[in-house]
């Protein structure tokens, strides 16, 4: 099962920006649904993220009008993007039990402490981002460190390894070329160490810079999955990114009988 955390629901975008503020419910209902059909297909678990971020000042307003509207709009759990306690706890709440993401907490100092709380009273899953107060890790060796110090903070909160979605951090390649490498390597050392750990990470990071990005956001995203990836925050609309991950779960074995092939392809998603 690969987990797609649906990135489009962002208040830091123009469009949701503006449609959140003027309380476009249309608008943000289409992009729910257009989100969730893509990725409402066997062998994908799906959340859809909503991120309301864009002001602190009107975040928490525009996080319940936004749940809301996507609660009534399609079925799928929820990711919820916020540093903010209260911002999630109160998005928690507004969900009424429905299954849910919180993304994400980190090893900065007293981020996890605050939320693992939330993560264990309303059972949410919960991405873990290998980033720490001394900045990000450099090698695969330190990604796996991270991981082991955010896993043993989960542990400790009550918190299963399979709720627990590690992220080990995407650097730009454009800066520094061998991070690709790094990433890759870790995801194998992560998912040795730690079997039942889940990882999604943000992937459109290593492109940064380079010009046609969605050809380097394909290639890494196969050469994750075939590491062992099995979680993506992605654009679920970007057809070439979705052709790339249906195309090397194949390859790679883990679409029994090319079902998940077959039916995207006959529902015209790489088209």
């Amino acid at each position: 099962m690969f987990t797609i955390v649906a990135e489009r629901i962002n208040c830091t975008r123009k469009a949701i920006r503006e449609a959140t503020e003027n309380r476009d419910a249309a608008f943000i209902t289409e992009q729910a649904r257009l989100q969730a059909a893509a990725v409402s297909n066997e062998g994908l678990n799906g959340y859809i993220d909503v991120n309301a971020g864009a002001h602190p000042d009107t975040e928490l307003d525009n996080m319940l009008w936004l749940l809301d509207v996507m609660r009534k709009a399609m079925p799928l759990p929820i990711s919820l993007d916020s540093p903010s306690p209260k911002v999630l706890q109160a998005g928690l709440e507004a969900l009424d039990g429905r299954p849910a993401m919180i993304n994400s907490i980190s090893l900065e100092e007293g981020k996890a402490e605050k939320l693992l709380p939330l993560v264990k009273q309303y059972n949410t899953a919960v991405i873990g981002l290998c980033l720490g107060s001394e900045g990000m890790p450099n090698s695969a060796e330190e990604r796996l460190d991270f991981a082991g110090r955010i896993i043993t903070l989960t542990r400790a909160a009550g918190v299963p390894d399979d709720k627990v979605f590690i992220d080990p951090l995407v650097r730009c390649v454009a800066a520094e070329n061998e991070q690709g490498a790094e990433f890759l390597k870790a995801i194998g050392l992560i998912k040795d160490k730690y079997p039942t750990v889940h990882f999604c990470a943000g992937l459109s990071n290593v492109s940064y810079g380079l010009p046609q990005r969605t050809l380097l956001n394909r290639a890494f995203l196969s050469l994750s999955i075939w590491q062992g990836l099995d979680g993506a925050i992605i654009d679920p609309l970007d057809k070439g990114v979705m052709a790339a991950l249906y195309a090397t779960r194949v390859v790679a074995g883990l679409d029994e009988y090319c079902m998940e092939y077959m039916t995207a392809a006959r529902e015209g998603l790489f088209e």
